[in-house]
């Protein structure tokens, strides 16, 4: 009779290096909690695949966070994504800090009587960033120790600063770190330019750069005015980087006239990147909570410098933008690069530029007070391009004529996106009859998206328990019942957005709809098709 001998279980029979290459492909960092807590192994092998995106954005963040690095040796090599919201200030400087131990740190015993310095003070009071319970400002010494972390970070890809003070060590940081390909600021306070040191960016790997709600110094609080430091020309000359491939901007990051537009550009080496090929322009848009006072040429932006921009940059092929130029401002389409295929602007300029270049994806925003300007904008666009591959609509209210319209005019379409103003919506027997009746007849459609714009000062969407019928459990249930006819009448249709607060998804004909639950408005759409 053989002894009894105990089965090993199978987190021991699978090599760790195995266990490690699965975990590194699961996507989320929800799921990867879920794994880690499963057993002490787990735990110990999700740890390094739980910090491959790191996010410090608050100072207790970072005093959390800090100890694991010393215990867990050789985990600096995995972060790949970095989300910075954490800050020093000058010594002396009185704002509220957090010190190493996680305590608030001692106000100074001799504020500083330094005028730039009373100034910063005044201008972190006026952008809400000194609040006691915002927690962005860090003690020097825990401030030390959390950058002498990040410069080991050097695997590091994407890389935002958010809500911070960014001084010349950030760009030093931003130069050391080769493999970084995407980088977002947002929110952020800047050192005087004269007081810096001089970068060239051009020399930076980076890909993908996004400036967005940019913020000025305060130079003087007088009676009904604010001054701004209005010189952001050593922030925004990121812009410049050879390898750029997309670039996203807001009114608050004018590279169009500050940095390419500038009269003395070329001297300075400020040059279009050759290989830039996307090129997103946001609305400001305003968020609850945050002060976004509009700066110096905001009301006029672009003015026609982003046309002029537009028609020197040789490789773009994607262009979005809620305004191009000015009203009454004549441009010539011709001009823009043959290779533009992707375009979003209001509807005059939308439709101007389609009759002149082979667009394959088009954005027609801004559409007038009725669906009939939305209907002739369409009609004047299929006549010279029939065969668009995407469709993107900005209404100013829900009318159930306009994707009839849409279905009739552009057979072609594999996604078709349709925003509308307010909170009437399509009917539910629209939605059911939306597929027999007109999504039949774009046979190669696979995504449909038709949902109400961002509320202003809103950044989550709404998750209503149901849509239309009060009897449904959730508005999981009254979704997969909605779209049962679609899975007979558009066996290609992936994609089903009726609400901005769910998706339901599905990966091939036959498959199962699954929802998804859309935790934040996209900022941008990239026109994808």
């Amino acid at each position: 009779m053989e002894p009894y001998t105990t089965p090993i279980p199978l987190t021991e029979r699978v090599p760790a290096e195995i266990w490690l290459e699965i975990f590194e492909q699961v996507p989320t960092r929800a799921d990867l909690h879920s794994v880690s807590v499963a057993c002490k192994k787990f735990h110990d092998l999700t740890l390094r695949p739980l910090h491959r995106d790191l996010v410090w954005a608050k100072a207790m963040h970072v005093v959390h966070s800090l100890p694991l690095w010393n215990v867990k040796r050789g985990m600096d090599v995995a972060v790949r994504s970095l989300v910075l919201g954490v800050s020093a200030v000058p010594p002396n400087v009185c704002v509220p800090m957090v010190g190493r131990d996680g305590n608030p740190e001692p106000p100074p015993s001799h504020p500083s009587v330094n005028e730039d310095d009373k100034m910063l003070v005044a201008t972190l009071g006026y952008y809400k960033l000194s609040d006691h319970d915002k927690d962005f400002f860090a003690s020097r010494a825990l401030h030390d120790d959390m950058f002498l972390r990040i410069r080991t970070f050097t695997n590091i890809a994407s890389l935002t600063l958010s809500h911070m003070l960014v001084y010349d060590m950030h760009f030093e940081l931003i130069h050391s770190l080769a493999r970084l390909r995407s980088l977002r600021i947002e929110f952020c306070l800047f050192q005087h330019r004269f007081g810096s040191q001089t970068f060239n960016h051009a020399d930076l790997p980076i890909t993908d750069l996004t400036m967005v709600n940019l913020r000025r110094r305060c130079m003087a609080f007088l009676a009904h005015q604010i001054t701004y430091d209005e010189d952001l020309t050593h922030i925004l000359s990121l812009s410049t980087a050879r390898n750029l491939q997309t670039l996203t901007v807001d009114s608050s990051a004018d590279v169009f006239r500050h940095i390419f537009g500038a009269w003395d550009a070329h001297q300075r080496g400020w040059l279009i990147p050759q290989g830039l090929q996307n090129v997103y322009v946001l609305r400001r848009r305003c968020i609850d909570g945050e002060v976004q006072p509009l700066f110096h040429g905001e009301n006029n932006f672009p003015e026609t410098n982003l046309y002029h921009f537009a028609v020197q940059a040789p490789s773009l092929r994607t262009l979005s933008t809620p305004l191009f130029v000015p009203q009454n401002v004549m441009i010539a389409p011709q001009a823009l690069p043959p290779s533009l295929e992707r375009f979003a602007a209001p509807v005059e300029t939308a439709t101007f530029v389609a009759a002149v270049r082979d667009v394959k994806a088009l954005g027609v925003l801004k559409c007038g007070l009725g669906s009939r300007e939305a209907i002739n904008a369409l009609e004047s666009v299929a006549v010279c391009r029939p065969a668009l591959k995407m469709l993107m609509l900005e209404l100013r209210g829900w009318d159930d004529e306009v994707v009839p319209a849409v279905a009739e005019l552009f057979k072609d379409l594999r996604r078709l996106k349709v925003l509308y103003e307010g909170d009437v919506g399509p009917s539910e027997d629209f939605l059911v009859m939306l597929a027999p009746e007109y999504l039949t007849k774009m046979p190669h459609l696979h995504t449909i998206e038709l949902y109400p714009q961002p509320r202003a000062g809103s950044a989550k969407p709404d998750h209503p328990r149901f849509l239309y019928d009060a009897s449904y459990d959730s508005a999981e249930e009254e979704l997969r019942n909605l779209v049962i006819p679609y899975n007979r009448y558009c066996p290609r249709l992936r994609k089903v957005q009726v609400c901005s607060g769910y998706i339901m998804a599905r990966t091939c004909e036959g498959g199962p709809w699954e929802m998804e639950r859309v935790r934040q408005y996209q900022e941008k759409d990239d026109l994808s098709y």
